[in-house]
């Protein structure tokens, strides 16, 4: 049996997420991606402005993800922490991520970070309206919860693109 992507199943999954989105009232719009099979960015007022992608080495499921950056500014006040509270600092980010059910990641590295990434998949045999935009709210919830943390903890509003 083929592992190789089913190109008319993956056209079938773009169109649907596409119509879900618009339907909802998310403004929906496709941007190019050499790693993905296809990818959009949806924003809505009330939601946090999210990216959806397949990515090309996933033939089964669907990423939705929340960047949340930090200006030069709040980096620069970060980076002034002694070591031992910027630790603390890290520790307390992971905290509040592993209360979510998100995969995450701090880009570019633990050590040094600009943003962080959260992330969670939707597989195929359970995409659904409903599971897709649970999937959306789990997300949406993770990162308002790591952007209270940098307000409440270190006084500084990181953004989300």
């Amino acid at each position: 049996m083929s592992r190789a992507p089913k190109i008319e199943q993956i056209g079938q999954v773009k169109k649907r997420i596409e119509k879900w989105l618009l339907d909802e009232g998310f403004a929906v719009w496709e941007f190019a991606d050499e790693n993905s099979h296809f990818a959009y960015k949806a924003n809505r007022d009330d939601c946090l402005p999210l990216s959806i992608f397949q990515p090309q080495n996933k033939n089964d499921s669907v990423l939705v993800v929340g960047d949340i950056r930090l200006s030069e500014e709040s980096q620069k006040k970060l980076s002034a922490a002694p070591e031992e509270e910027r630790k603390f600092m890290l520790y307390e980010f992971r905290m509040v991520l592993l209360s979510t059910e998100c995969r995450w990641r701090f880009i570019p590295s633990s050590e040094s970070w600009k943003a962080i990434r959260i992330s969670k998949a939707v597989f195929y045999d359970g995409l659904s309206k409903d599971r897709f935009f649970g999937t959306v709210d789990v997300v949406t919830r993770a990162i308002s919860s790591v952007i209270l943390a940098f307000q409440w903890k270190f006084g500084v509003t990181p953004y989300v693109s």
